[in-house]
């Protein structure tokens, strides 16, 4: 079914050699059945979205609550997790992280392209004065969007300028560089060109970013002493190839999330350069954008962090969402070969449509190309032509199109939102667009041809499940609506000079992208350190006698003792109770939260989201050198205690966020996997183990906000005494707290007041109180809801939810804490 019919393969003497294989095929056949009888050859303008990513967006949607996460509850702050995740993603997406950009959800390329425009500041003194403005230069060639920022910044004195194809590669050809003290400059200037052109799918030399950077368009503006910074708009790009943010850095990068797969519609991104976010200045906030404003004064006080000061109100978080299963498609196929299988199906277009002549030799088609579609590098998956009839005269698009609806081929006419691509292809010149426009010719419209002339051209566009099947059905209606036949197939005499002439236009200033591309990165994570891990003789006579050298605090208070020590190795699971002592590591107890379960969205799973979690009990077996897990009604399950030992493997590797914070771990396996969706009913989850390699250890655990939490049992014994449901289990009110140190002794909300302590040899800080929630009215014996102790909690506290305190050590060495120890408050 997929392979390559066309009748006249041995006249063209065309290879193919396909990039996916039957597997593959077989699949996209599966996922886009709705496409069987249908050719889509549009997706520049929209790629499509497959049934099963549809189908887990819905199933999630069904499944969980999603509340806005401005909100506070459970849902809110679900959904507030969810989206930092997505944030992360986008990054990792494009081989970057938050350390290097930031990502602002906006509602499309547009509209990042509209934020730039309203936020750069081209005069850093703020004159109001034009000669003291940098720059906006922008290629001709650019959609749209990027012209409509032009009346922006031209109202704050930028001046606008804007470089034609042909001259800009003559510039960066052999580009001349300023390096001058233009950091210190107090002028600002952008310039704006498309990593891939959306109506020709010329693919411009990413390596422009850095000579940018480096002065090059100085020269093209005569002016020297100005800082330049770079804004790409990727939207056509991203769609079909690999954005490498660690190799090229722009300060800027728009794009839309329907262009690389399908939905959600109506959202985009704009990344910042975190070191170039200086040069944005909002003014307008909203919503969710501020930490402080006062209604009757000028007065308020922006957000911190970069996204939060520009998304304003509450975005679109059910479309954020659903960006996951979108990424895993994109994830499972690889970015590198959706690229290198969009361009051999364009490459057997372009070379089938050159070839294609009517019965008296003259062309079937005029091509508007920028190169001879024989390097991936240089050209994406876009085709643009026009139909020409045997006597020469051009086919309107408009008929082409009615055409076209009888095969059932999707495709798009007219100049793209790209008036700049289409004059220069089109010759036609600035007199000729205004006289159409007077005669009728406007953006979108239906007047194809004025004059004999065409005002635009049909547009032919690939994506990730193209197949040759598309390739054929296109030129099959061709042939069959457009031919004077019989249809001959030559080659034109001008093509072999042409090829050389793209050869030589291109080849310097497109040189080093084509190299960069070709190199295989390794893994850049630093594997020559060996990281050492404690022996699972975790009491070693060494380990103790080195405690004993440090100081004894002799102090005495009123008598206060450790009761009892649990950890809860997978966060948010069951309690293993130390019947002795055990290790205090610099991030937590030893085995505290050290594992977490990852829902299929790349969330942490607590009992927030599944009660279930607290049926999961840990047993911590040393000799085995295992932790055994333990649900009703099925069998256990055993967790080796030995880290991998390799420090990373790609596939391996899993990332997320506990509270604000990026976490990474090592992905338990399948087994554990199914163990767990099994037990809590929730598909596809995965148990993952923190990741201690590294140059810098994490300084806590899988836990939420503090190393360790104490719970004073005499606190317990008072609010428990105020609760009056004679149902509930009071007995049950002390695991619900979920503490790591329970204290007895004193007073009832004494440890409130403390600032500093010692347990046994073992000196903490107070790092505050912990605020509570709904998960202290889960039953930790059974998983039952009920509305106590928060309900009593918050009555006799007028709704400030704070139980327990949080623990940081300010030892400098690992040590050892004993049930029996002593508490000794510090003044």
């Amino acid at each position: 079914m997929f392979g390559f019919k066309m009748e006249h393969t041995m006249e063209l003497k065309l290879n193919y050699t396909p990039e996916y294989n039957e597997e593959d095929l077989l699949n996209f056949e599966k996922e886009f059945s709705r496409l069987e009888e249908e050719c889509y050859a549009d997706h520049a303008g929209a790629t499509l979205y497959s049934d099963s990513q549809m189908r887990n967006i819905i199933g999630n949607m069904q499944r969980m609550t999603y509340a806005n996460p401005h909100s506070g509850g459970v849902a809110g702050a679900n959904t507030h997790d969810i989206i930092e995740q997505m944030r992360n993603t986008v990054l990792e997406h494009f081989h970057t992280s938050v350390e290097e950009y930031s990502v602002i959800f906006t509602s499309g390329a547009t509209s990042s392209l509209k934020t730039i425009a309203e936020t750069f500041v081209f005069d850093r003194n703020k004159t109001n004065d034009a000669k003291n403005a940098g720059h906006f230069v922008y290629m001709q060639d650019n959609h749209t969007s990027v012209l409509g920022m032009r009346d922006l910044v031209s109202e704050r004195g930028a001046k606008i300028t804007s470089i034609s194809h042909n001259d800009a590669i003559k510039i960066f050809e052999n580009p001349l560089t300023f390096f001058n003290d233009n950091l210190h400059s107090d002028k600002n200037s952008l310039f704006a060109f498309s990593a891939q052109c959306n109506f020709s799918g010329l693919k411009y030399p990413l390596k422009w970013i850095d000579n940018v950077h480096k002065g090059s368009l100085s020269v093209f503006v005569n002016e020297k002493n100005i800082r330049w910074y770079v804004l790409l708009d990727a939207a056509s790009f991203v769609a079909t190839n690999d954005l490498n943010l660690s190799l090229f850095k722009p300060d800027f990068v728009c794009l839309s999330f329907y262009k690389m797969f399908g939905y959600p519609t109506g959202l985009g991104a704009l990344l910042v350069k975190n070191s170039s976010s200086d040069v944005l200045k909002k003014q307008y906030y909203g919503g969710g954008t501020v930490k402080v404003v006062l209604s009757s004064e000028m007065f308020h006080k922006k957000r911190t962090a970069l996204h939060e000061r520009f998304e304003d109100g509450t975005i679109n978080y059910l479309s954020v969402i659903s960006l996951q299963y979108g990424f895993d498609i994109l994830s499972k196929i690889s970015m590198k070969r959706i690229s290198k299988h969009v361009f051999s199906l364009m490459r057997i277009l372009h070379h089938s449509l050159l070839q294609l002549h009517h019965h008296n030799g003259t062309p079937v088609v005029k091509i508007y190309s920028d190169t001879d579609y024989e390097n991936g590098n240089l050209q994406g998956g876009i085709i643009a032509f026009n139909i020409l009839r045997s006597n020469g005269e051009y086919v309107g698009y408009v008929e082409f199109l009615n055409m076209a609806s009888l095969f059932k081929i999707h495709v798009r006419t007219g100049c793209f939102c790209n008036p700049g691509a289409c004059q220069r292809h089109l010759s036609l010149s600035n007199e000729e667009i205004l006289k159409n426009y007077e005669a009728g010719y406007v953006c979108g419209g239906s007047t194809d041809l004025i004059n004999g002339k065409p005002t635009g051209a049909i547009r032919i566009s690939f994506g990730y499940m193209s197949t040759i099947k598309d390739v054929d059905t296109i030129l099959n209606m061709i042939k069959k609506c457009f031919v004077d036949g019989p249809l001959l197939y030559k080659l034109p005499s001008w093509w072999d000079n042409y090829k050389i002439l793209v050869q030589r236009k291109y080849c310097q200033s497109f040189e080093n992208d084509i190299q960069i591309n070709d190199v295989k990165h390794k893994n850049t994570v630093n594997t020559s350190k060996r990281i050492d891990i404690i022996s699972t003789s975790i009491f070693s006579e060494n380990h103790i006698n080195k405690l004993e050298k440090w100081p004894k605090y002799s102090k005495n208070t009123e008598q206060i003792t450790l009761k009892k020590i649990f950890i809860y190795p997978i966060k948010s699971c069951g309690a293993y109770e130390i019947e002795d002592s055990w290790i205090l590591g610099m991030k937590g107890l030893k085995y505290d939260r050290e594992w977490m379960i990852l829902t299929s969205a790349g969330t942490s799973l607590t009992q927030k989201q599944n009660i279930k979690l607290c049926l999961i009990k840990p047993v911590l077996n040393l000799k085995r050198n295992c932790l055994t897990l333990s649900f009703p009604g099925m069998p256990s399950i055993d967790i080796t205690l030995e880290y991998p030992k390799m420090k990373s493997s790609e596939g391996l590797m899993c990332q997320s966020r506990v509270c604000g914070h990026k976490v990474e771990g090592f992905d338990c396996g399948l087994e554990i996997s199914e163990w767990l969706s099994l037990a809590v009913g929730q598909p596809n989850l995965k148990l993952i183990r923190q990741n201690n390699f590294g140059s810098k250890k994490p300084e806590l655990s899988f836990s939420s906000q503090a190393q360790y939490l104490l719970i004073n049992k005499e606190s317990v014994s008072w609010l428990t005494d105020k609760i009056h449901d004679k149902d509930f289990k009071k007995e049950t009110v002390l695991s619900r707290f979920r503490g790591n140190f329970i204290i007895e002794g004193g007073h009832p909300f004494q440890e409130t007041n403390w600032q500093t302590i010692m347990i046994g040899r073992n000196k903490f800080r107070i790092s505050g109180e912990c605020t509570r929630c709904q998960m202290i009215c889960i039953d930790q014996t059974n998983g039952e809801k009920t509305v106590e102790p928060l309900r009593t909690l918050g009555e006799l506290f007028h709704g400030k939810l704070r139980f327990g305190i949080y623990l940081s050590n300010i030892m400098t060495a690992d040590g050892i804490i004993k049930n029996g120890d002593t508490i000794v408050v510090e003044e």
